[in-house]
């Protein structure tokens, strides 16, 4: 089954669980979907500079289109092991 296609700016508020690139473009695991999701440019090309930031406000995807240059940002869902105090 072919992955569903969500352009950049119609995907705006998901939030990602977890991503790979492919030579078929950036497909992303979303909150609330059982399917990967392809990711579109508003160009309508598919092909992504990915970056990951951790920080103290929460991880997030950093997204440049290898086309065109529009970025995005989406936040990722993060576990973290809770460390007991003593």
């Amino acid at each position: 089954m072919a992955a569903r296609e969500i352009r950049m700016d119609a995907a705006q508020g998901v939030i990602v669980q977890g991503w790979r690139s492919s030579e078929d473009g950036l497909f992303l695991r979303v909150r609330g979907q059982d399917a990967e999701l392809r990711l579109v440019c508003i160009c309508g090309r598919g092909h992504w500079i990915v970056h990951e930031n951790d920080s103290e406000k929460g991880a997030a995807l950093l997204l440049i289109c290898h086309h065109c240059g529009a970025r995005g940002t989406f936040p990722m869902e993060r576990v973290r092991a809770s460390v007991p105090r003593p």
